[in-house]
């Protein structure tokens, strides 16, 4: 196996998907609740993002359509394979909006603790989202 800091995002996500396979299928349905609150919120996100920031909020809705597409295109494989799970969700920069939700998922209680550690070992523990957003 490789070292960590070898690995891309694919390939941890791979991991993460082979530790934990029993929690794919919450997951992917957690990326679907978080497509879904970013587009409820997107008008409001959109007024108060940052003009000058690394990420544009075009670009982030981007990501959210991406991801839009890829659960809706793949649906049931997404759970049913870690390797569809991690080849299509974390390719490219897709992986910047599925890090943010792997992150988001560790601070929910259904997320085990041990989960929760392999999402911080893995994809780290910052915030990637540059606005705060109220749950709601």
């Amino acid at each position: 196996m490789k070292a960590l800091k070898e690995m891309n995002n694919v390939e941890r996500a791979y991991l993460l998907a082979k530790l934990f396979p029993d929690t794919i299928k919450e997951l992917t349905a957690f990326i679907q609740k978080e497509t879904e609150r970013f587009r409820a919120n997107e008008e409001y996100m959109r007024s108060i993002w940052a003009d000058k920031t690394l990420i544009t909020a075009d670009f982030w809705f981007g990501l959210v359509s991406n991801t839009e597409d890829l659960l809706k295109r793949y649906n049931v494989m997404l759970h049913r394979s870690t390797r569809v799970f991690s080849d299509q969700l974390f390719d490219g920069y897709n992986a910047i909006f599925l890090t943010n939700c792997l992150i988001e998922y560790a601070d929910t209680a259904e997320c085990n603790a041990k989960m929760k550690e392999a999402i911080h070992l893995l994809f780290g523990h910052d915030k990637m989202i540059l606005i705060p957003l109220n749950k709601q």
